[in-house]
């Protein structure tokens, strides 16, 4: 089974609640562009919840390359789309990524599944670089 599908299927176990999220690189308005930085998403979004959530523990992620974007799912409580949402608005702000666009948020399985599926249908491997990652698969 690839680690893919395994981060999909690892998405669906996780919670009733989804988010789904599409980072683009900073730039525009005259400003030197950048890209997501991938490194401090995790990271970041990790020390977020244990300073402010630390109620927020059973949880996935799961990031991916779409051209020239990064699309973010995340799934678990109602507690982690507080979370994220907020994660999201500081990521914008301290860098990380120039934008965040909300594409699905709720618990709608359904409908998390179809927009995760035509997100995914979007991937797109760069050469030597990482193209998708996310929580750690036990």
């Amino acid at each position: 089974m690839s680690r893919i599908t395994r981060h999909i299927e690892a998405l669906q176990s996780k919670g009733l609640h989804s988010a789904i999220y599409e980072l683009k690189e900073s730039g525009g308005g005259g400003k030197p562009s950048s890209q997501v930085d991938l490194r401090r998403l995790s990271r970041h979004f990790n020390m977020m919840l244990k300073r402010r959530h630390s109620d927020v523990t059973n949880y996935h992620f799961f990031w991916f390359r779409t051209g020239t974007t990064i699309t973010v799912c995340y799934s678990g409580s109602m507690f982690l789309l507080g979370a994220v949402e907020e994660f999201m608005t500081k990521a914008v702000e301290i860098g990380i990524a120039g934008e965040a666009i909300e594409l699905f948020y709720g618990r709608n399985r359904e409908l998390f599944n179809g927009v995760l599926q035509e997100r995914l249908s979007l991937f797109s491997p760069q050469p030597l670089q990482r193209s998708y990652g996310g929580a750690h698969l036990g």
